[in-house]
């Protein structure tokens, strides 16, 4: 069994070399696509593809995957959540595949990696926030499946999502580095279930957050691992490692922890975010909160972007605690 990213097995299987532009790896990629349909070039054969995250494959990517399947067994499983969608690529599952995918799509409804406290809170921003309403549906009804499909049900109950209004990123880590300390002593919840996640590298005044995480951690002594910081480091991470982890949202795709800690959630939206990256970036959020498993902090100095939305909710919470008997 074969386990990879799409371009480590480009590289690994084809005859390319990477780019440093995004246009001259499309171009790679056309070329292989020609030499496959001109009988020059073999694509290695599969008995069966499966491909997760296909939210975010672009059409050419895959087309030549379907070009590796075997035609006598054409058995690829495409995994997908529109909710998770973080690039702007539209796939047409039958156009880029060649395969007939009607009456062959189900939905996965019932959320497994969440308690209900987290999904619900993760869910009630994506749906105010994502301009994508028209496409929230419960049942596939063609046979391109692109709808947004709301979870209808978790198997878990837990603790309510917590949120800090700080004066600054160094105040938020003070906060974070308490919340860990005390999962970690109280809740026995060990550093590897543990991760902080952050926008993006330099994406607020350069690496000021990305210093501030490290210098937090760094004067409570708690052990940590940026696994992000450079391919070397992305090569040799271990999940199971006995440290907190540190990591991009994009980074932690796919990848769930008992306890998660966004910083600096004022600097989401990025600033110089476009117009039509708004809902990426709605989706970045959703994605780093649905990484919690039993426990979401988030955090924020400004009451800006997308913290107003939490702040807002925090202040309801709060309000609704005191009309309580």
């Amino acid at each position: 069994m074969e386990i990879t990213t799409f371009h480590d097995w480009l590289y690994r299987r084809f005859p390319i070399k990477f780019s440093n532009s995004e246009l001259g790896n499309e171009r790679q990629i056309n070329n292989l696509l020609e030499q496959i349909g001109e009988g020059t070039l073999t694509a290695p054969q599969y008995d069966a593809i499966l491909v997760d995250e296909g939210q975010d494959l672009e059409p050419q990517w895959l087309e030549l995957i379907s070009k590796a399947l075997n035609p006598e067994t054409q058995s690829l499983l495409i995994v997908e959540d529109k909710a998770q969608k973080i690039f702007r690529r539209k796939v047409s599952l039958s156009r880029n595949t060649g395969l007939d995918f009607r009456g062959r799509s189900k939905v996965l409804s019932i959320n497994y990696r969440n308690t209900a406290q987290i999904v619900n809170y993760a869910w009630d921003f994506y749906r105010s926030h994502s301009k994508l309403r028209d496409k929230f549906q419960t049942t596939v009804t063609t046979s391109e499946p692109a709808e947004i499909i709301p979870p209808q049900g978790t198997k878990r109950r837990g603790p309510e999502p917590q949120s800090r209004h700080c004066t600054s990123i160094q105040e938020e880590m003070q906060w974070v580095v308490e919340q860990i300390q005390h999962l970690h002593e109280t809740k026995k919840v060990n550093y590897a279930d543990m991760v902080i996640l952050y926008r993006i590298k330099g994406s607020y005044n350069n690496n000021y957050i990305i210093d501030a995480i490290r210098e937090g951690l760094d004067h409570s002594y708690i052990p940590y691992n940026w696994f992000t910081e450079n391919k070397r480091t992305k090569d040799s991470f271990d999940r199971y490692e006995e440290t907190v982890k540190i990591s991009t949202i994009d980074s932690a795709k796919g990848m769930d922890f008992q306890a998660v800690f966004i910083v600096n959630v004022d600097g989401m939206p990025r600033e110089k975010a476009k117009e039509e990256e708004w809902d990426e970036e709605v989706s970045r959020f959703y994605i780093g909160m649905t990484r919690a498993m039993e426990h979401l902090y988030l955090s924020y100095s400004r009451v800006e972007g997308f913290a107003k939305w939490v702040d807002e909710k925090a202040h309801t919470a709060a309000d609704q605690g005191k009309d309580r008997p």
